[in-house]
């Protein structure tokens, strides 16, 4: 069960990395759609299929092991799966909520994705620790920072939704050393149990 800060550190060397890729994704989805004169409203859902297929391509390219992930008909809910020593990040586009925080997505129906939220390895025989990374956009520029997460549980109801913590990754954190970032706590973290 990794904390915020650890896994923090463990995916330090990812963090520049993910981010140019995102940008590059939309960056390119933006020219896509300018050259074809096609609106991102009329179709959002193929824009970003776009951002995170470059996006996809940008890690496999620095040697990330990462892959494109839709394992149902919705969408709005394909992202990336990348693997970085024992963690499987699930990179999805998110959501702003009614107060304006990012929604955390809810696994829905699939069985796939509510083994991910409970925590079943995301690699056949090997362990993993799971966590949702998630990112949103303004016409088509990243947002900074993005949301990590590490959820427990999940299925179609956001009532059912338990997460253990949630936190930031900013740009910057890129810059720091691995260790400086063991010590931080998240924004938020569920209470333990005794």
């Amino acid at each position: 069960m990794a904390s915020y800060g650890r896994a923090l550190s463990a995916l330090h060397p990812t963090f520049a990395t993910i981010f140019r890729s995102l940008e590059e994704g939309l960056e390119e989805a933006q020219r896509y759609h300018t050259e074809r004169q096609y609106k991102r409203s009329d179709d959002p859902h193929l824009y970003l299929h776009l951002a995170r297929r470059r996006a996809c391509a940008v890690l496999e390219e620095e040697g990330l092991a990462a892959r494109l992930v839709d394992d149902s008909a919705a969408l709005n809910m394909s992202g990336i799966l990348i693997h970085h020593q024992g963690f499987a990040v699930r990179v999805l586009h998110a959501q702003r909520g009614t107060a304006g925080e990012i929604e955390v997505p809810v696994p829905g129906p699939s069985r796939p994705r509510q083994e991910f939220w409970r925590q079943a390895s995301a690699i056949p025989g090997l362990e993993t620790d799971n966590l949702l990374l998630l990112w949103l956009d303004d016409k088509g520029v990243l947002q900074d920072p993005m949301v990590l997460i590490r959820p427990l549980r999940g299925d179609n109801l956001k009532a059912n939704l338990q997460l253990e913590w949630r936190g930031k990754i900013y740009r910057e954190m890129a810059k720091l050393r691995a260790e400086d970032l063991v010590g931080l706590e998240p924004d938020w973290q569920a209470d333990r149990l005794a």
